[in-house]
């Protein structure tokens, strides 16, 4: 198993993505749990996640995380793989400070990679901060329907149709990065996008 998985067709092929189980390392809100009819809403917790090997897969990259050496794996990946634009977690989320800081780490080992990566986990937003505070890693606060306003100080990443898209200027997602030149990877900016 490859440390990282290449970007999906939304993504492209420039992008590597490192996946984690949703319900282990996030903090799902009402929304992400039951926004959909009463079925999950984050679509790391419905469809192709739910297959037996990538929620295998995602449990492997989440033990691969604790281990001692995760900073000098992911660095000579990333490095052997010439990685442009790398998304960290389009499933899961941060856990703990000691892992944000092997992010931080790998990051400042790959300047010439850009990283991207959105957060529920307001209870970790200090060392989150550090983490975005970095000129090559962008880190959105991510809103849904039942946090819909920003508390953090990053850019958020919201659903469409929030009253805060029409409130504060944001980038819509065009829903492929490669169409848009990479866009949100390249710029500081809100963006938000339609519920897929």
């Amino acid at each position: 198993m490859d440390i990282a998985i290449k970007g999906n067709s939304k993504m492209g092929k420039e992008v590597y993505i490192f996946n984690l189980p949703a319900r282990k390392t996030c903090t799902p809100t009402p929304w992400c749990l039951e926004g959909k009819e009463g079925q999950p809403a984050c679509y790391a917790l419905r469809n192709n996640f739910l297959l037996p090997s990538v929620m295998k897969s995602t449990e492997e990259r989440y033990e691969l995380s604790q281990l001692e050496n995760f900073v000098e794996e992911m660095t000579n990946f990333i490095k052997k793989k010439k990685v442009k634009y790398f998304r960290i977690h389009s499933s899961g989320d941060f856990y703990s400070e000691d892992y944000i800081e092997k992010w931080i780490n790998i990051a400042k080992n790959c300047p010439e990679t850009k990283f991207r990566s959105s957060t529920h986990r307001r209870d970790l937003i200090s060392k989150i901060k550090e983490l975005n505070s970095l000129p090559n890693v962008i880190v959105r606060e991510s809103l849904d329907s039942a946090i819909s306003k920003p508390t953090t100080e990053l850019n958020f990443s919201a659903l469409a149709h929030l009253n805060i898209v029409k409130e504060e200027e944001s980038y819509s997602c065009k829903n492929s990065c490669p169409s848009c030149g990479y866009y949100c990877w390249e710029n500081r900016v809100n963006i938000n996008f339609n519920e897929h």
